[in-house]
């Protein structure tokens, strides 16, 4: 039988909404029944919490009850980091970080500029994953994929794609002279027209400033995507969204 939520686990819960103790303890929160569903048996799992009512008609039959505690929902609330709580959450165990790897020459890679936007970091992974791109390589002040906004926006990719946190400029530095390193400018070439290779490494830029003077030294491919009126169009994309396009076309050639 499921036991309740205690004080001390609840208050654990509560504080892996900040980056510092996700790391501390090696643990992150998957929230609402749809990111736990797309998260159950791609993670590690420590424990699922939930209300009564949730447990009774939805029981978690690969789930051993002694890792189910019940809650209230005013207890989910507090410890929730949505605005409107969900009646379950899951807590999971943080992959262990592998060695960084070399980027394959025959393969895509994305490298991502200093994205701040949990949910356009998850759309970013959700698109790589759909497009079938392996390994995403951040900077160290891109937001951590372990955010629950970012894992929601996920929707389950991020357990299919290898996501790692290096210091960009010497992880670029380190790339073979043979593998292209792309990235989307106003002033590249427009991508709909150009030759495009079957690996690679594409870069992404922060979503007010795009990408940094340092990391551009790096780039031998400028790409741009153009806008169908070019009358009358927005000022930009969403970086989430520009990244589905660019590996649309990639797969397309």
């Amino acid at each position: 039988m499921a036991e309740l939520l205690s004080k001390a686990r609840a208050s654990l819960i509560a504080s892996l909404s900040q980056s510092k103790m996700r790391r501390r303890h090696g643990l992150f929160v998957a929230e609402g029944r749809k990111c736990v569903e797309d998260t159950l048996g791609i993670f590690s799992l420590r424990y699922v919490v939930c209300t009564q009512e949730y447990l009774e008609s939805n029981p978690f039959s690969d789930i051993k009850d002694s890792d189910i505690f019940i809650a209230s929902r005013d207890t989910i609330k507090k410890i929730s980091s949505l605005s409107t709580p969900p009646e379950v959450l899951a807590v999971y165990e943080i992959p262990d970080s592998e060695e960084l790897p070399r980027p394959e020459v025959d393969a895509l890679s994305l490298v991502l500029d200093g994205v701040q936007d949990p949910g356009n970091l998850g759309t970013i992974v959700r698109a790589a994953h759909w497009f079938g791109v392996k390994r995403i390589y951040c900077s160290n002040d891109t937001v951590d994929i372990y955010n629950p906004k970012s894992i929601m926006a996920t929707m389950g990719s991020a357990g299919h794609v290898e996501i790692f946190y290096c210091d960009i400029d010497k992880f670029l530095s380190s790339v073979d002279s043979s593998i292209p390193i792309y990235a989307t400018l106003l002033d590249g070439d427009d991508i709909y027209r150009q030759p495009l290779s079957a690996g690679g490494i594409i870069i992404m830029g922060n979503e007010g400033k795009g990408i940094s003077d340092v990391i551009k030294r790096h780039v031998t491919r400028l790409l741009t995507i153009p806008p169908g009126d070019k009358s009358d169009h927005a000022e930009s994309l969403n970086v989430g969204v520009a990244t589905a396009v660019v590996l649309s076309q990639f797969r397309s050639r």
